[in-house]
């Protein structure tokens, strides 16, 4: 998921418009249930298929990451709508700025999403306490029956708080690598990186998204319930799909084509590419094709001839078929270290090209350097170039690495969805055995 500054009034007030919008679009279809507080909405009869009581899971997670707001669709990992994991939902963002008028917002019918909000980043978990108080505490106590943090941060300082208060289990996913040296470029995670000292010596149940993270977190803390999060496989189509554009017919005299693919802002890494290459691209059989388009289009045009290599370089701002690119091309070049750059790498997994990546906690996770992908220190022109020139001349490594690549597509993402949907809510759920395990044990 993409991560927004938290710290920037203006960000703040770009979400509290956005939200606003929206709740102004939708009281015009006069749609009043979308505004019912959750004590009237669980009256209603209909709202809920008739369960037993233990059966019936109500979660309350808590998060800064406002891409959640997103009246249309909260999703934890890009692929499942949280509403179809579970009875009830309950969604607390936590952000920075201003108050919004309207803090709770109810966007199905049995999601609700609240946003507590202060000038403070680290007086946050208290805006969410008092407003967790005032909308899910009812004559029959909590409404939640388990806690998920989105962050070890301030996300699981006001977990933390609400777990102890009101007696319910707690569970913190750790999503980002909080160590690593690109962290501490954040907005206040200079300081943010020391919170997990206090609220992961606490925690007894944690999730990761990478094995590297896990690993971490064990050295460091004793967890009792440590695991990494399921993960999705909506990639094996690729696996066997052809290529309807066979590249070195399009653009002869290629015979070696480079690939990038992402959008050319001030978040990409194109530079790198350029002038890594720009050795081997001085070669009139080897060309670069860059499918993206953005504010920074013209500037890398202009680059590229300033490096001598303007004729090799092919810009294409108008594409549809990623797959028959990946298919075709040589070589797939991945110097960004954005989400949107996470899912083209496991799409070049899976369509069998050979990849050449920045080091990602993720892609360290996933790959194995050498043998399924090349991983490179980010930015490091040297380190690019270097690699790219032993792909370039061993045709062999690159049919190896694009096979190994696919085998590990099939063997670490899970196809079924609905498999994955039942492991995914069952990693979390796990939380509410917790006692009752640690009990058979004694």
């Amino acid at each position: 998921m993409v991560r927004r500054d938290l710290s920037h009034t203006d960000a703040a007030e770009i979400e509290r418009l956005t939200l606003e919008k929206v709740i102004s679009r939708e009281q015009q279809k006069q749609d009043n249930s979308r505004y019912l507080p959750v004590t009237e909405a669980i009256k209603d009869d209909t709202l809920f298929v008739a369960k037993s009581s233990r059966d019936v899971t109500r979660v309350l997670f808590i998060s800064r990451d406002e891409t959640l707001l997103n009246p249309e669709l909260q999703s934890l990992d890009g692929y499942t709508n949280i509403a179809d994991l579970f009875d009830e939902v309950h969604i607390i963002i936590l952000r920075q700025g201003i108050v919004t008028k309207t803090p709770v917002l109810r966007v199905a019918s049995n999601v609700w999403l609240y946003t507590a909000t202060h000038q403070m980043w680290w007086l946050t978990p208290i805006s969410g306490l008092r407003l967790a108080h005032d909308q899910l505490v009812f004559a029959g106590g909590f409404r939640p029956d388990l806690i998920v943090a989105r962050d070890p941060f301030e996300s699981a300082i006001l977990a933390n708080w609400l777990g102890a208060k009101y007696q319910r289990p707690v569970q913190i996913h750790v999503v980002e690598d909080y160590l690593a040296k690109d962290f501490r470029v954040g907005p206040n995670n200079k300081w943010r990186r020391w919170i997990p000292h206090l609220t992961l010596r606490r925690a007894k149940s944690v999730r990761t998204t990478t094995r590297k993270t896990k690993d971490l977190i064990a050295k460091n803390f004793n967890i009792l319930d440590l695991a990494v999060l399921p993960r999705f496989n909506n990639y094996e189509t690729l696996v066997n799909a052809k290529s309807n554009i066979d590249l070195k017919e399009k653009y002869k005299p290629f015979v070696f084509i480079m690939l990038y693919i992402g959008r050319l802002d001030e978040r990409s890494e194109l530079r790198v590419v350029l002038e890594a290459a720009r050795f081997g691209l001085r070669n009139p059989h080897i060309g670069l094709v860059v499918l993206g388009k953005g504010p920074l289009l013209r500037d890398f045009e202009r680059r590229a001839a300033a490096l001598g290599i303007g004729n090799q370089v092919v810009f294409e701002t108008k594409y549809s078929d990623i797959t028959s690119y990946l298919k075709s091309a040589s070589v797939l070049i991945v110097p960004d270290t954005t989400s949107e750059s996470e899912e083209i790498v496991l799409q070049g997994a899976a369509a069998g090209i050979p990849l050449l990546l920045s080091k990602t906690a993720i892609r360290n996770d996933v790959f194995e350097d050498g043998e399924s992908a090349f991983l490179c220190s980010p930015g490091t022109v040297d380190d690019f170039s270097f690699r790219l020139n032993i792909i370039m001349n061993d045709i062999l490594l690159r049919r190896q690495m694009a096979e190994a690549a696919q085998d590990m597509i099939r063997s670490k993402f899970m196809e079924d969805p609905r498999v994955y949907q039942n492991a995914y809510r069952e990693s979390i759920e796990q939380v509410l055995f917790l006692n009752t395990n640690a009990e058979a044990l004694t």
